[in-house]
């Protein structure tokens, strides 16, 4: 048992250096790697010296991060977890091998007078994440979350776009580029930060779809949207009016040295609270999540099996589709009632 636990440090010491500078599935193979080579050899005691560093708890984060970074987490949801956990043992002002179910009680005490319950929940997922893998590592014997029952979450409208809005943003006047992005957006619902990756090269316009790397897919899987007949109207004549060579799918108007550049994504949220704007809508309504939110709902209003919703959105569970991306409708939960109920 000693022996593994002193692989599983030259392992972790490994991926926390590496992390930084290498890609996901480059440190998954470096991983795959390090454990053939040591597979089968005897550590020495003299190896027991890396594990040092981790009565550090910073360096401790560093190999949590480095660990969820190869499971295949985002650098946002690595920033999440981080800005937790250092918010969490700066309150606490103990290392991780003290921390207690009372700390963890008293810190999200405190946090529940400062931010809403649903981010505080979010937070004590953070922490469940963190010291769950400690606990899975040796690192401590118990895991101070775990016994802590969940946080009741406050019921949010969704926000999303009527049908009203839907038209009066499609009839803003705007340039073919942005008209194309909003009808991408419609059709698609994609994440702004998979439209600010996707390339031309990602769609087929003969079968009207769109084939990338979904952002959050901890394993990289592909998924596939698909564009209506406006979207890929508006996509076709943008696309053959481009002059540049740029692989972006969509890039900026200005030229830097006779270039364009990448949309990131401020500027799409940039174009879509403009739009929005000029459409009569308020303006902190008009972000690319709204979009997504519009595209999960108009689909449920057409009967679309909640699987089919999730397949196209990206999520791993049917339950985060509906929850969060469906907002609620009398006039769907009168077609379903009337279906069971008047049919019967």
């Amino acid at each position: 048992m000693m022996n593994k636990d002193m692989r599983e440090q030259v392992v972790n010491n490994i991926i926390c250096t590496m992390s930084p500078v290498m890609e996901t599935m480059h440190l998954q193979m470096l991983e795959g790697a390090v454990r053939g080579a040591l597979h089968g050899i005897r550590l020495v005691k003299e190896c027991t010296e890396l594990s040092t560093e981790m009565d550090d708890t910073r360096y401790v984060l560093e190999c949590f991060a480095a660990n969820k970074k190869l499971e295949g987490c985002t650098e946002l949801t690595l920033d999440q977890y981080l800005r937790t956990a250092r918010r969490f043992f700066l309150q606490t002002g103990k290392g991780y091998k003290y921390i207690t179910k009372d700390d963890v009680k008293y810190y999200l005490a405190l946090r529940s007078q400062q931010v809403r319950p649903n981010t505080l929940n979010n937070e004590k997922r953070n922490l469940s994440s963190l010291f769950t893998w400690l606990h899975d590592e040796g690192m401590i014997e118990k895991n101070p979350v775990k016994p802590i029952k969940g946080i009741r979450g406050e019921d949010v409208e969704l926000k999303y776009f009527s049908i009203e809005e839907e038209i009066a943003i499609r009839d803003t006047p705007c340039s073919l580029r942005d008209r194309a992005i909003i009808a991408f957006l419609f059709s698609t619902g994609v994440r702004v930060g998979e439209l600010s990756q996707m390339d031309r090269i990602n769609v087929d316009m003969m079968k009207g779809s769109v084939a990338f790397r979904g952002e959050k897919s901890r394993k990289g899987k592909f998924r596939t949207v698909y564009l209506d007949t406006r979207a890929r109207r508006y996509l076709a004549d943008y696309l053959a009016g481009r002059k540049d060579a740029h692989p972006a799918l969509f890039v900026t108007e200005r030229l830097y040295n006779g270039q364009p550049k990448r949309i990131r994504k401020a500027g799409y949220e940039t174009i879509t609270h403009r739009i929005c704007e000029q459409a009569g809508i308020l303006r902190e309504k008009g972000t690319v999540h709204v979009f997504r939110r519009t595209f999960a709902t108009r689909l449920a209003d057409r009967n679309c099996p909640i699987e089919v919703i999730q397949d196209l959105m990206g999520h791993s569970d049917s339950g985060t589709t509906s929850r969060h991306y469906i907002a609620k409708s009398s006039r769907r939960t009168q077609a379903v009632w009337e279906q069971h109920v008047l049919s019967a």
